[in-house]
């Protein structure tokens, strides 16, 4: 699949021209009709396969606790549309799921390419979305049914590169200049943009930015090109697929940076640990949940050994993203005490939710509350390393595992 398949679609240049829904309120114990628009098949399959995991999860322990209790006990119906991830697909998706399954809420759609035109078709039927890309420019367009509860682009960015000037204070040598390697899809785009801002404002010199084409099947002259200016740091913004053959063809032609580190993506999925073996150990990533975040939250840490022991892996940071906002529509259903799109918006505008001990703060951050744009202020993002096959929470500090050493440089245990 082409970059081009992720473009923005020109009949949606009339989407933030709002319409009333003919989406009708459900009655008294009627099915709660929830869109899940997410990759179900093409190359990002396995993330939409995490993603549906732990929403089914979500909705099996609701309804068996008695559905929506403000609706008369209405069950949460999943209804998935799968965007194959293609930008096209995923509109064509979302206005499916909203003009003939009549969803009452969507979530998605993982990849920032894929949702920002999605979620437009979402205002412009007045549905809420809940999104789960990072892409800042989804919660800046004035709309007023798409809200997002997690970290964007400029701060899971800010994170990582905090982390890494901070631990590479701790360590030798450190890192003085870079090269950011990112997928060119609005992902890979946005954040590559906001990592070379911090990365110059911390005083690294940034040789260059590359945003290559999305799904590439070899990148061997990228790579020589990043090591014959022999960057101290290596940072890639990349799916799973690109993750892969980066770090695969990064060891190939024996490019070892000082410190090789991530945005997120692919490189913080169980199936990269499992494929990449002893090559990922030292990779430093961004991420928005870690396992290691239950240490402190007991429930947490239960509700991830129960995922876990179901479907053989731990909560991700997407799967994890879409079980909160899943949550968020629960609490804001209870709320509201109806279907009809208006007031659940405005419901879910009205989110304050502080408990730690609430669904969801599955990824738990101070509070979960929306500004006017529809992005949560309060979130944040934290900085794992890969050691041994698994993930480490090193940063920030008032989080870390108090046990866990820096691995450094990248690789340290095979030079």
């Amino acid at each position: 699949m082409r970059y081009d398949t992720l473009r923005i679609p020109i009949v949606l240049a009339l989407a933030c021209v709002a319409t009333t829904s003919s989406v009708p309120p459900a009655g008294a114990a009627d099915d709660v009709r929830l869109g899940v628009v997410a990759p179900m098949t093409g190359p990002t399959a396995k993330f939409g396969q995490a993603q549906k995991n732990a929403l089914t999860l979500a909705a099996d322990d609701i309804n068996a606790a008695g559905g929506i209790k403000s609706l008369g006990g209405a069950k949460v119906k999943l209804i998935f549309g799968d965007t194959r991830g293609e930008a096209d697909t995923g509109v064509t998706e979302t206005e499916r799921l909203i003009t003939r399954e009549k969803v009452h809420a969507l979530i998605g759609a993982f990849q920032s390419g894929v949702g920002f035109p999605s979620s437009a078709m979402a205002e412009k039927h007045q549905i809420p979305w809940l999104t789960f890309g990072t892409f800042d420019k989804i919660t800046e367009r004035g709309f007023k049914y798409v809200f997002r509860a997690h970290a964007n682009d400029t701060i899971k960015a800010r994170a990582l590169i905090e982390g890494l000037v901070a631990l590479g204070k701790r360590s030798s040598p450190p890192i003085k200049s870079a090269v950011v390697l990112a997928e060119n899809t609005e992902w890979g785009k946005s954040v590559s943009d906001k990592q070379r801002n911090f990365l110059e404002k911390a005083g690294v010199k940034v040789h260059f930015v590359e945003n290559y084409p999305y799904a590439a099947p070899d990148l061997t002259s990228l790579i020589v090109k990043t090591k014959g200016v022999r960057p101290d740091l290596v940072v890639a913004d990349s799916y799973l697929g690109d993750a892969l053959l980066i770090t695969r063809q990064m060891h190939e032609q024996e490019l070892r940076p000082v410190a090789y580190a991530a945005g997120g993506g692919g490189h913080v999925q169980p199936d990269f640990l499992k494929n990449m073996a002893k090559l990922s150990d030292g990779i430093i990533a961004a991420t928005m949940w870690d396992a290691a975040v239950g240490k402190k939250v007991p429930w947490i840490a239960k509700e991830n050994e129960r995922h876990a022991a179901k479907f053989g892996v731990p909560y991700t940071e997407d799967s994890a993203g879409f079980y909160q906002a899943f949550q968020i529509i629960v609490d804001a259903l209870e709320r509201a005490k109806t279907t009809s799109a208006k007031p659940l918006r405005d419901a879910i505008a009205a989110t304050n939710i502080t408990d730690v001990n609430h669904k969801a703060m599955l990824l738990p951050y101070q509070a979960i509350r929306f500004d006017e744009t529809g992005q949560n202020p309060l979130a944040t993002a934290m900085v794992v390393q890969i050691q041994g096959g698994k993930f480490r929470l090193l940063y920030p500090e008032s989080i870390a595992e108090p046990d866990a050493k820096v691995l450094w440089p990248y690789l340290a245990t095979t030079r």
